[in-house]
């Protein structure tokens, strides 16, 4: 069994009964949820753990989170006291506290230097790992909005991602392209497992409309009414979708914007969430933003897909890890090809959608990208 350890001013408190942890790439904060239950005889008064302090939360020794309590609750009846500990990394800050910022505009800086100074106050390293594109002309703070917020609508017009590290630093990156050191199999190592095939937020055409900011080389109608569009073929009825650009772009930036937006929904449309024994594979924990072979008949899933979210949870029933999944393409500017094993993914996955009758179809190996 795996050792959970949470450090509170140079103190390590294990011993923990009930753990929840949760780690994502669709989440700029990772979360914690640790309980411990003893009887009375012989306990001793259990040491307070005050909100707000710093925390990190350790497996197997090894840094998960880094940030704050946010939540202390003790409690007691009878028989027996016990005590609930949650957090969640410091970027959390950054999700409850409003972006402030001199004049609270930028003009041509990119968006790790807008990231870095708005998290400079919170003391938030920033860390990109891939290269954010061009600078932004302009780029300005919308009154009342958070710093996730604010920063959000950057990411979005520069097709990135927003996680923390688990160490407390904020990380600029794009969907991983390192691989699990082990595969998910239904009949073997897979307990629990539920898709999610969905249209409900797609559509058959998306523009992405702007306003850009002209210069000597860029001007006129280009500059007035910039828009770009991208579209998702699965979708075989008319459905478009306008979206106002979060900020300037020219026809290159929008191109950009649309292709992520399209890729986005079609990405999140389709899911799957698996539950395994245990948190570790031969390589270490389980993480998110890798890839990982799923082969589930039920599920009609048999591809590579990416873990957007990672939860470890210790309970009656020992310790398990919840996987959720996604396309790569969820969070990437991937774009499928026709030809290439992603088209032919969807394609097997609508024909494994229609109904099978008579004669039990011989079994055949099949991708999934959803319907």
């Amino acid at each position: 069994m795996s050792k959970v350890e949470l450090l509170v001013g140079g103190v390590y408190y294990g011993g923990w009964q009930t753990i929840d942890i949760q780690r994502g790439i669709e989440q700029i904060a990772g979360t914690f949820e640790l309980q411990v239950t003893e009887y009375w005889p012989g306990s001793g008064t259990p040491q307070q753990i005050s909100p707000g302090a710093a925390c990190q939360v350790l497996i197997d020794g090894e840094t998960v989170i880094t940030g704050y309590v946010d939540t202390a609750v003790p409690s007691y009846d009878d028989s027996q006291h016990s005590v609930t500990v949650s957090g969640r990394d410091k970027t959390a800050d950054l999700v409850d506290c409003a972006a402030i910022y001199k004049s609270g505009a930028w003009s041509n800086r990119k968006l790790e230097q807008i990231a870095a100074a708005l998290c400079q106050p919170f003391g938030i390293e920033v860390k990109a790992e891939i290269d954010t594109g061009a600078a932004f002309i302009a780029y300005s703070i919308q009154e009342g909005e958070t710093v996730f917020e604010c920063l959000e609508r950057a990411t979005r017009m520069r097709a990135v991602l927003l996680v923390s590290d688990g160490l407390g630093r904020l990380v600029i990156t794009r969907a991983g392209s390192d691989k699990a050191a082990a595969s998910l199999e239904q009949g073997k190592n897979i307990l629990l497992a539920r898709g999610e095939f969905s249209w409900k937020d797609r559509f058959s055409q998306i523009t992405v409309k702007g306003q850009a900011q002209g210069n000597d080389d860029v001007y006129g109608e280009t500059v007035a009414h910039p828009s770009a569009t991208a579209t998702d073929a699965t979708i075989n009825r008319y459905r478009p979708l306008i979206v106002l650009a979060e900020d300037q772009g020219h026809a290159a930036t929008l191109k950009q914007r649309a292709a992520w937006e399209a890729n986005v929904r079609r990405g999140r449309g389709n899911r799957a969430t698996v539950t395994i024994n245990g948190w570790k594979h031969a390589s270490g924990l389980w993480r998110p933003n890798t890839l990982v072979n799923i082969d589930s008949g039920f599920l009609a899933i048999n591809a590579e897909l990416l873990i957007a979210g990672v939860r470890y949870t210790l309970n009656a029933q020992g310790e398990r890890t919840e996987l959720s999944l996604a396309m790569r393409e969820a969070f990437d500017l991937i774009v499928g090809v026709k030809g290439t094993r992603l088209e032919s993914a969807i394609k097997g996955r609508d024909g494994a959608a229609q109904a099978v009758t008579g004669e039990k179809k011989k079994k055949k190996s099949q991708d999934w990208t959803g319907l």
